[in-house]
């Protein structure tokens, strides 16, 4: 059986498809030990469940549950955006295995929406990922370590993962029945006749309980989730701390301008998640933190400032305004000029913590852009980084490959004309 810890991380780790489509992927490099085509663009139907990659050769695969190849994103993965001589836009992982591959999308805007989704997870991921109990599961069964690539493909398959998790469940000490049903009874989850079970009939317990995930009120309600800063909804936030604009916001940016903005990649290259993590722990204890101490690299600052508005409620600008501003970018009719006035009207009757701290940032970023001949950080890729947590659509109603490219060009056009956005009349 396993630990009352990891039934709970079960329980809550259900995957969640967070972007899916149809991408070319083409392996570049491989770790010294597999062996296959690595010269061709080959199409496959991708799904990002949580933080691993999933290819699939179409649909069909998907809805009839057939196995497909699998790429985890971990913490030293790196995610990077380029252009190949053909000024296609290309995203390429590389993991710290040797793996690195490319993926490209018929439309640009497709391919920028996989690598803000990609790039997100890479940096956000603080629960135990499902991977980290199988590679526990390798650790108590050796032999098992062979068990992984045998056709060639990049990524295991499900037989592998479901045979690695029966292990680990067979060899795996635990607490005895009453410890585990306590804790999950305390969940709302009755599993009275658990210690009835045999092994494999427990497994399938396990795995049913993969399959639902309590949803965030719930888990607010019984107390597991507490926010003090990071997932605070930022009215409340700044009331609690009497400022116009969040305290996490006005100190990651001053440090971040203190090192300089000339640093190459800056916002696009990730940081330590580790460090991050440690740090994100610090503000939600509301620790005094000297950010210009050399211990906080500019890359874990600008992490952590990512973390923190993606992990709003809502975006700066909330869900009911982007009808309205989808609709100004989205008319053939209106000029850059009259969106920004639609913007800025927009902005006016944004509340005041959300209209300040808008407008903070903007100013930010408005800098940052200024040193795009240094830092290769122009409004357009600063736009990709920044546009889901400025602006975005109702997460019931949004479809990310289709507001995405919206998000953007908003932003794009808001930090270009940052003057006029600014300016009062």
């Amino acid at each position: 059986t396993l630990s009352p810890l990891e039934l709970m991380e079960l329980v809550l780790k259900a995957p969640i498809v967070k972007c899916e489509g149809f991408l070319k992927r083409k392996i570049v490099h491989l770790p010294a030990q597999i062996k296959m085509d690595t010269k061709t663009w080959v199409t496959f139907y991708v799904i990002l469940r949580d933080n691993v990659l999933h290819f699939y050769k179409d649909q069909k695969c998907v809805k009839s549950n057939q196995d497909g190849s699998a790429c985890e994103l971990t913490e030293d993965s790196r995610i990077e955006l380029e252009e190949d001589k053909k000024k296609r836009k290309i995203l390429k992982i590389s993991k710290k295995n040797g793996l690195e591959m490319m993926l490209r999308a018929e439309k640009n805007p497709s391919i920028d929406a996989w690598f803000e989704a990609v790039s997100g997870v890479s940096n956000s991921a603080t629960l135990r990922s499902f991977d980290s109990i199988v590679n526990e599961s390798i650790e108590l069964n050796p032999e098992s370590k062979n068990n992984g690539i045998d056709d060639g493909s990049v990524i295991e398959s499900k037989e592998v993962i479901q045979k690695r998790i029966s292990n680990f469940i067979k060899n795996r000490p635990g607490p005895d029945s009453k410890q585990i049903q306590a804790l999950l009874t305390n969940q709302g989850i009755d599993i009275s006749h658990f210690s009835n079970l045999d092994k494999e009939k427990k497994k399938k317990v396990l795995i049913r309980l993969l399959s639902t995930r309590p949803t965030y009120e719930d888990l607010e309600k019984k107390g597991y989730i507490k926010y003090t800063v990071f997932g605070c909804p930022l009215a409340t936030l700044c009331t609690r701390q009497e400022t116009q604009v969040p305290k996490i916001v006005t100190q990651c940016v001053e440090a971040i301008e203190y090192r300089g903005l000339k640093s190459s990649g800056l916002y696009r290259i990730n940081g330590n998640n580790a460090s991050i993590q440690k740090l994100r722990f610090k503000f939600d204890r509301e620790e005094v933190v000297d950010l210009r101490d050399a211990e906080f690299d500019i890359n874990m600052l600008t992490g952590v400032l990512k973390l923190f508005l993606r992990e709003l409620p809502e975006p700066v600008i909330p869900f009911s305004y982007f009808p309205e501003i989808e609709t100004a970018i989205r008319s053939p009719e209106m000029n850059e000029e009259q969106i920004v006035t639609t913007i800025k009207n927009i902005l006016q009757s944004l509340p005041e913590s959300n209209k300040m701290t808008f407008k903070y940032l903007l100013i930010h970023l408005a800098r940052v852009a200024k040193e795009k001949d240094e830092n290769q950080m122009d409004e357009h890729n600063l736009s990709i980084i920044f546009g889901p947590s400025l602006l975005g659509n109702h997460p019931d109603k949004a479809n990310l490959l289709v507001d995405l490219p919206i998000q953007n060009k908003a932003i794009e056009i808001v930090i270009r004309n940052y003057k006029s956005v600014l300016r009062e009349r």
